[in-house]
């Protein structure tokens, strides 16, 4: 079982899930819809999210074989055969999900899968990788979203072009940290002073996020803007203080992997707690945002994230 969750980067699950749930949220003009559609969508992405894990790890196996031979599928603890139906059938499984709500739905989460596993497969370069992630990471947020205007006779507000910026800002924060990600695995020629810039830019996304709070939202609470200000602000801070004082080295670059994988949870908190003066729903989704951040390191202790 240990082996199985390891392959799937369990300890990201509420990560993926909290991406779902918050998009759920800010499609709805801060109200939760209820009913089982949203946690199908949370279901659909995260089978999509860890299948695409397995997959991702069974594309590496030969080279994990060299590097890191602990891994599930080097180590001999789960068959390749078996991750890689794993890695085809989680993601076919939640679209199977997602076509339970909508048609339109069901096309959306299969453009995910698809993205997920032409990156596993065939997009591993340089700039194309952290793109595909960014995507992916962006649509699973977009796609929550999507859910108020893709069922018939929605009560939600009318979307807007706005709705766009929370998903594309995210992409930004996932694309620095997907670039952060490959200087830790050794990709990327000399380290120098990237690691720095890009956790600079992750950290640039988050101070964005309050001015969601006037492009995004008619009559944004002023206590909700100034407490999405000290979190995305204080989010932002704690990431860059991952920064050595001396040159950066391969540990290092992992702590700080750690730490930005870490901050989606709290991303997805400041998004939250935007309309969290006009809506109790969001105040428990933001609560239950920052909560999962200490499972989350938990669980990173036993299942490693990257």
């Amino acid at each position: 079982m240990l082996a199985f969750a390891r392959l799937l980067r369990l300890s990201l699950a509420p990560s993926a899930a909290a991406d779902v749930i918050v998009g759920v949220l800010l499609g709805y003009g801060g109200l939760w819809p209820g009913g089982p559609a949203p946690w199908l969508l949370v279901a659909a992405s995260l089978l999509i999210y860890h299948g695409a894990m397995a997959l991702n790890d069974w594309a590496d196996r030969v080279a994990d074989a060299q590097t890191r031979p602990g891994r599930p599928l080097p180590s001999g603890a789960i068959s390749p055969r078996l991750a890689w139906a794993m890695g085809w059938g989680l993601p076919a499984l939640g679209v199977a999900l997602a076509a339970q709500v909508s048609a339109q739905l069901a096309l959306g989460y299969g453009l995910l899968a698809a993205c997920a596993v032409f990156y596993d497969l065939r997009g591993r370069g340089p700039f194309l990788g952290p793109l595909l992630l960014a995507a992916c990471r962006a649509a699973n947020l977009f796609l929550g979203m999507s859910l108020a205007w893709a069922v018939p006779g929605s009560q939600a507000p009318a979307p807007t072009v706005a709705l766009v910026l929370p998903a594309l800002i995210y992409g930004g924060f996932i694309a620095c940290v997907s670039l952060l990600g490959r200087l830790e695995d050794g990709q990327g020629g000399a380290i120098g002073r990237r690691p720095t810039l890009y956790l600079r830019g992750a950290a640039a996304m988050l101070v964005l996020i309050p001015a969601l709070g006037w492009a995004q939202f008619p009559t944004p609470s002023a206590w909700a803007w100034a407490a999405s200000v000290g979190l995305a602000w204080s989010a932002a801070g704690w990431l860059l203080r991952a920064t050595p004082k001396g040159g950066w080295t391969r540990p290092l670059i992992g702590r700080a992997m750690g730490r930005a994988l870490r901050t989606t949870l709290p991303f997805m908190a400041a998004l939250a707690v935007l309309h969290a003066g006009h809506s109790e729903s969001a105040r428990w989704i933001a609560a239950g945002a920052l909560a999962a951040v200490p499972i989350s390191h938990a669980l990173r202790r036993v299942l490693p994230p990257t």
